[in-house]
């Protein structure tokens, strides 16, 4: 099966659990929104008909809106370049800005493919920073990334700020919202997809955006850590715990755990 699925893995991406994600969304009339795309797993798993995707992680963006134009041409430039350390330390040093969107989308899904544990990571000044990963894998499947593209073509693709989404959607609207998790301690820094990171202020920013978008009719999803802080900073949305399993733990004793998903309806 292809459809319905993304064409790359992300750290903390909600693949596995898409389906299940899917099923417990709200009916909804208007479009679907998606501020912390990552991977776009539930977009993928629900191909609702109208549908805002955005991310502030302008790689991943450049990449998705490559993907939607050329897929042909993205699977070329991902031919030429060689799964080896040398490639790689040539590719992890590019600077994106000098690069074309097609070269933008290459060096993203290549990286995805060939980084230790497929993490996308940078430093404070945006470089990449995650080590060769050494796996023998091809980049893509052609008809998964020919059925992504699909899915993408009269999408509306955004690199912004999650709040740009949240004062737009409509009442009607289902937004599905999928930030850096809130740490829960030892292995849990998904936070770094961005040079500004993602901390506890933006997640009260985000509360507060949430229950704005919440009183105009709004439907909410989010899915985020099981902490006592994310209970506090979401105080008054439904709260129920997921299970989910954190493959990109190191420790497989410790890869078992919980999500919390937090609604409005």
């Amino acid at each position: 099966m292809t459809e319905g699925r993304s064409f790359i893995k992300w750290a903390g991406g909600k693949t596995r659990y898409a389906a299940r994600l899917v099923a417990m969304a709200p009916r909804f009339t208007g479009r679907y929104w998606e501020p912390f795309m990552g991977s776009a797993a539930v977009f993928f798993e629900l191909r609702p008909a109208k549908a805002v995707l955005s991310d502030a992680n302008p790689e991943l963006v450049a990449c998705f809106r490559a993907v939607a134009a050329d897929p042909e041409a993205v699977m070329e430039r991902l031919d030429a370049l060689p799964n080896t350390p040398e490639q790689f330390a040539r590719v992890r040093a590019q600077q994106p800005e000098h690069l074309d969107e097609l070269g933008r989308a290459a060096r993203v899904i290549y990286l995805n493919k060939t980084a230790f544990r497929g993490l996308w990571r940078v430093n404070r000044r945006g470089g990449f920073n995650v080590p060769y990963g050494a796996y023998d894998r091809p980049y893509y499947n052609r008809e998964t990334l020919l059925a992504a593209a699909k899915a993408l073509i009269d999408v509306d693709i955004r690199r912004c700020d999650f709040a740009e989404p949240l004062r737009e959607a409509a009442a009607g609207d289902w937004v599905f919202l999928d930030p850096p998790y809130l740490p829960e301690g030892g292995f849990a820094d998904f936070k770094r997809y961005t040079p500004g990171q993602f901390h506890e202020a933006d997640h009260e920013r985000l509360a507060a955006a949430m229950r704005e978008a919440s009183a105009r009719g709004v439907l909410l999803t989010m899915t985020n850590s099981d902490t006592d802080a994310t209970r506090r900073i979401y105080q008054g949305f439904t709260a129920v715990r997921m299970a989910t399993r954190r493959d990109i733990n190191l420790r497989a004793s410790a890869r078992d755990s919980a999500d919390l998903v937090l609604t409005n309806y």
